[in-house]
């Protein structure tokens, strides 16, 4: 009589990288180890605070002009998602991972709503708790509705006549949310802080001259660099900010486009670089850990990965290179070493960004040349990616 246990892996969020990495190992890796040992058996559970996906690459056009994109194109019930596998392969739990203890492979995880904790004990994990921007218009909060009423807050805003517009944040997010609201309210005095040196400052320079000239010439944005907000007061989206030249500026709406702050605070220090990302110990995404095999078992993708670009190209080579890695770990564990199908290099897609700066046009990179404007148009500026949405939520994507 066999007495193979049941074989757990705790996946920990429920945006792209959680959900792409359960469908992988549902649909490959697991399927592929079965072969391997017809009586070693494996379960998935899928930990995230949301019921919904939200589609976040279209969220700067759905924030100033649902007219365009409605918000319907940005979310799908992460239960239709899995609702092709069986109980017996996966589960879905509401919640958010408080602690997680290496030496006892125990993930403490505050439910929702209900507010109560469940202990969850892995075998195998997968890190994929990604950033929260300060905005929840960007990316999932705590209460997924936050990002709703952030929607209709700030389109209320602009629709009622606001004059001066102030957004901090000189990433593509913030790019491609100045070019929304210019394009949408070209009354509107419409000022773009960055915080740095240039615009896009995580490609190269000539796309964030580009970016420049586009807001300033096309669409008449201010753009400020090197100068940041250190303080807010007021309520809704009309603020009096204090920026970090000492001066203040009241302004009608206050979009904050600034980065994300990574979800790593339930991790062990040891694993965390000083940004709060998690250290990879190789190119397969396995975690480095604290040493003495501590982090054994424990894999990472997506936006918390440390050095990671948080592109959506850089996600997609992610998912099937670490779920390679899991497929060989669990493979050596359940003495069938060398069988596994072999580890898959990392392969992103290089030099390739496309942001859009309004409706018409907008810059970028694919694969090093200039992207010109009206292949951006083409591309990205009508629907922002949301033909991709289905394939991500049901795992069409990975067939």
């Amino acid at each position: 009589m066999s007495t193979t246990k049941k074989h757990e892996i705790v996946v920990l969020g429920g945006n792209f990288g959680g959900l792409s990495a359960t469908h992988y190992l549902l649909r490959h890796t697991i399927p592929a180890l079965q072969k391997l040992d017809k009586d070693q058996t494996y379960h998935v559970t899928l930990v995230t605070p949301n019921t919904d996906f939200l589609f976040k690459p279209a969220t700067p056009r759905i924030l100033i002009a649902p007219e365009l994109l409605p918000e319907s194109k940005i979310w799908r019930p992460l239960s239709d998602g899995l609702k092709r596998y069986s109980a017996d392969q996966v589960t879905l739990v509401q919640g958010i991972a408080t602690d997680l203890d290496p030496a006892k492979r125990a993930i403490t995880v505050s439910l929702k709503p209900s507010r109560g904790e469940q202990t969850l004990s892995y075998d195998t994990v997968v890190i994929a708790t990604g950033t929260t921007s300060a905005s929840p218009a960007y990316t999932l909060h705590d209460n997924q509705s936050l990002t709703t009423e952030t929607f209709k807050s700030v389109k209320a805003a602009l629709a009622d006549g606001a004059k001066t517009v102030l957004i901090a944040g000189g990433g593509a997010v913030g790019v491609e949310t100045a070019g929304e609201v210019a394009s949408a309210y070209p009354s509107a005095e419409v000022t773009l802080l960055s915080g740095a040196d240039r615009l896009l400052k995580r490609t190269e320079a000539r796309v964030g001259t580009r970016a420049q000239d586009y807001l300033q010439r096309h669409l008449g944005v201010k753009v400020v660099h090197n100068i940041r907000v250190t303080g807010l007061k007021g309520d809704g989206p009309s603020k009096t900010a204090t920026l970090s030249d000492e001066t203040t500026r009241t302004v009608d709406v206050y979009i904050d486009a600034t980065g994300g702050t990574p979800n790593s605070k339930f991790l062990p220090k040891e694993w965390l670089d000083e940004s709060g990302r998690v250290i990879k110990k190789d190119a397969y995404f396995r975690v480095k850990g604290g040493g003495e095999d501590d982090a054994q078992g424990a894999y990472i993708i997506g936006d918390i990965v440390a050095g990671s670009n948080n592109t959506i190209f850089e996600l997609d080579a992610n998912v099937p290179t670490a779920c390679s890695a899991i497929g060989v770990d669990i493979a050596a564990k359940i003495g069938q070493e060398g069988k596994a199908p072999p580890l898959k290099e990392f392969k992103p897609m290089k030099n390739t960004i496309i942001v859009p700066v309004g409706p018409s046009g907008g810059v970028g990179l694919l694969l090093g040349w200039c992207a010109p404007s009206f292949f951006v148009k083409f591309v990205k500026c009508k629907t922002f990616l949301t033909e991709m949405i289905d394939g991500i939520v049901s795992g069409d994507k990975w067939k």
